[in-house]
């Protein structure tokens, strides 16, 4: 499908013109779109981009991490992570 792109308006020679509302700026000119239309009828356009990937800093600290039903997450420091409530409410069901 072919996809002319402007900074607020899309054109699709399928679907017609779609207004956009970008939740954040590409990286890059984009490679691809794939688009998705919702239950509602609302479109979502989903781009791929190239992005160059960012060096992390150098450390010698590691953490693993054991997710399971009881406890959502626990460190390999330690330190633990209480399930989030409604997903406690979702076990007992």
């Amino acid at each position: 499908m072919a996809l002319k792109l402007v900074n607020t308006k899309s054109t699709s020679a399928k679907i017609g013109k779609l207004k956009i509302v970008w939740s954040r700026e590409l990286a890059s000119n984009p490679s691809s779109v794939t688009v998705i239309k919702d239950s509602t009828s609302r479109y979502f356009l989903s781009f791929v981009v190239e992005t160059m990937p960012k060096i992390l800093p150098q450390s010698d600290n590691s953490v693993g991490i054991d997710l399971g039903i009881n406890t959502f997450a626990i460190f390999s420091n330690g330190t633990k992570i209480d399930v989030p409530k409604p997903l406690k409410k979702r076990i007992k069901k």
